[in-house]
């Protein structure tokens, strides 16, 4: 069978009391897996613990649940092994404990070898939740935004189990506090149609738009300054008034220093003047070891992002490999040899599947694939982890960027503070001394505000630009989140009308009860009222109503096996088979149509169904999951 990801299939469901008894342990197999025995045997308690061990936030025990401790289940997720354990209690939201192994393995491991994930994710540690776990195992995108920590395992779940405590009419699983993006996600997220990169393009495309707004109205306002303004605004005019300014500078200190070399204009220096060259001096090299220390800062923040950023670029290689890792050994396992590579001999059958088809011995369960789960889940960790260093490290580097100009631009200051008190340390001046050092003043305050206003120029310049780069990338943005955003509503059209294909087929299957499942053309799935309808109308009788709402649901996982491009990991457990006055005949006739589709698909799925009234066709088959349980034989085994 051609096996497609994500795929989640429970093998083994053991069940513990308090005082360490086993209260129950099966074996589940692919395809239909049938729990029968009549009402009140705990068929539907075994249901809620499968529910329960696989995420599911579930609290309302029945009597007989509340004896038991502790629950362990063996699963595949993507063919892998994985055990799983979770402890009774009426309080939920329980963590979970992973080894990423069989459950024998786990069971001779101890307390060894086990991670236990919190039921949500831990923001103050940054400690993922085990629905982030299995999340990762299963291949499924980063969940962000509003519903990042709303979609946990047991939302997904509301998808694959079908039960008895939920409303008639509901879509979903019924859940107090429910809220439509919520559901909608859910079945963005199964239906294939949820794109991580779609959300991140959204979120980038709203902080372009923000950021143009405020680009936008900056340049606006230093455009209306110089226009309403005397100012010069052309850029080379305004540096030409600068070279001339220096120009008549240098001509003044040039002619300063004629004068300072007449010893009847000046005099020996003074105290004060001394004074003020040694302060300034003291000021410039304190400064100066600031900006020097600032750029050894600079210089290792730059050195250490280019190491995070090479740490993070061998960690993502080092996750792909162990995806493609994977997926060599998925696809060499569904290889079969049939001669012998040396001789070309046609080869003996093995025994089973399980043995080697060249030597003949027993292979491994695991085949070291668990490792490498494990392996994966650390990686994931480091790599969440280097992130976020990387991002506090880029923001230091810019705060310390920022401050380098200012310090640079004093320690100039300074400099020219000392050469200017270097050159003027005489006393004593006459008038033209001194009226050519005020005008030397006034030539640099020119310069000043001219540097100013070109410093002004050269913002709104880079605003227009950067206006301009904001724009073609809104523009790219746009047509990208358009081009996904149809590819999204091409994918849900079809999942669509392939889920209404199987939900007509189931309905039309039906023993003749209702008339509209005869003719009914139109199935509609409503996730914002979480409900569904068959041409338009769902007020059929109550046999009926749950007839449909089963027809629905089997729909969807029935399309989810034909098309790739769906998340839901072709697992369905379905607690609801013959509810509502269900007559046996319609209910052994709609569990004869799972099985003839099961058969047809080529696709590894699991189905788990309970029911009082199976057909007998298929009681005491290979489909059926342990004995047919009684009132005096019940699924839990447990001493009163």
């Amino acid at each position: 069978m051609t096996q497609y990801n994500p795929f989640l299939k429970l093998n083994k469901l053991v069940i513990f009391t308090h005082d360490g008894k086993v209260a129950y342990n099966e074996t589940f197999h692919d395809g239909i897996n049938i729990i029968r025995g009549n009402n009140s045997a705990g068929k539907s308690t075994i249901g809620n613990f499968i529910f329960f061990v696989l995420g599911g936030d579930f609290k309302k025990w029945t009597t007989a649940a509340l004896y038991c401790k502790d629950v362990y289940a063996e699963i595949f997720i993507n063919s892998e092994p994985i055990t799983v354990k979770r402890t009774v209690s009426e309080s939920g939201n329980q963590p979970m404990s992973i080894f990423w192994g069989n459950y024998e393995e786990a069971s001779k491991a101890g307390s060894e070898g086990w991670q236990i994930f919190p039921y949500r994710r831990v923001e103050s540690t940054g400690k993922k939740s085990f629905s982030n776990a299995l999340f990762t195992a299963l291949g499924f995108p980063e969940l962000r935004g509003d519903v990042d920590s709303n979609i946990t395992m047991h939302q997904i779940l509301r998808m694959l189990y079908v039960d008895q405590k939920s409303m008639t009419l509901d879509l979903l699983m019924t859940e107090t506090f429910d809220s439509s993006i919520t559901r909608k996600t859910i079945a963005d997220l199964l239906f294939g149609v949820y794109d991580d990169t779609l959300y991140s393009e959204k979120i980038e495309l709203r902080e372009s738009i923000k950021d143009q707004e405020v680009k936008k109205k900056q340049f606006e306002g230093i455009e209306q300054i110089f226009k309403s303004s005397d100012n010069e605004t052309n850029v080379e005019t305004i540096k030409a008034l600068i070279e001339e300014n220096n120009t008549q500078v240098k001509s003044i200190d040039n002619y300063l220093e004629k004068l300072s070399n007449n010893e009847d204009t000046l005099k020996s220096e003074s105290e004060e003047t001394e004074l003020k060259v040694v302060t300034i001096k003291t000021n410039l090299l304190a400064t100066r070891k600031k900006l020097s220390v600032l750029q050894s800062q600079i210089n290792n923040y730059e050195f250490e992002l280019l190491d995070s950023k090479d740490f993070l670029r061998s960690l993502e290689k080092r996750a792909a490999a162990l995806s493609d890792s994977l997926l060599t050994r998925e696809t060499f396992d569904d290889l079969k040899m049939n001669h012998c590579p040396n001789c070309l001999s046609p080869l003996e059958p093995v025994i089973d599947e399980n043995h080697c088809e060249l030597c003949k011995q027993q292979l491994p369960e695991d085949k070291g694939s668990s490792q490498i789960k494990r392996m994966q889940q650390e990686i994931d960790n480091q790599i969440r982890e280097s992130k976020k260093l990387y991002l506090e490290k880029e923001h230091k580097l810019l705060e310390l960027k920022s401050n380098y100009p200012t310090l640079e631009q004093k320690v100039r200051a300074l400099q020219e503070d000392l050469n200017e008190a270097l050159s003027t340390t005489k006393t004593q001046r006459n008038q033209e001394f001194d009226d050519l050092l005020i005008k030397k003043g006034e030539l640099k305050s020119k310069n000043e505000y001219l540097i100013k206003q070109l410093s002004a120029l050269e913002q709104i310049e880079v605003l227009r630009k950067e206006l301009a780069g904001l724009r073609s990338k809104i523009e790219a943005l746009t047509a990208s989140i358009k081009s996904k955003e149809s590819h999204q509503r091409n994918r849900l059209q079809s999942a669509y009308q392939k889920i209404q294909s199987y939900a007509l087929r189931l309905l039309h299957s039906d023993l003749g009860r209702q008339d509209e499942f005869k003719t009914g053309s139109k199935i509609e799935l409503d996730f914002d009222r979480n409900t569904f309808s068959l041409d338009g109308e769902n007020n059929f009788s109550e046999s009926s109503n749950v007839y449909l709402k089963n027809s629905v649901r089997f729909a969807i996982f029935f399309a989810s096996l034909e098309k790739e491009f769906f998340r839901l990991p072709r697992f369905i457990l379905c607690d609801n088979i013959e509810d509502k006055g269900m007559q046996p005949d319609r209910s052994q006739s709609f569990q004869e149509e799972l099985v003839k589709i099961s058969k047809e698909l080529e696709v590894n799925h699991q189905i788990i169904i309970t029911t009082s009234m199976i057909s007998p066709e298929l009681n005491d088959s290979e489909l059926c999951v342990g004995e047919f349980y009684t009132e005096t034989n019940k699924t839990l085994k447990i001493e009163n």
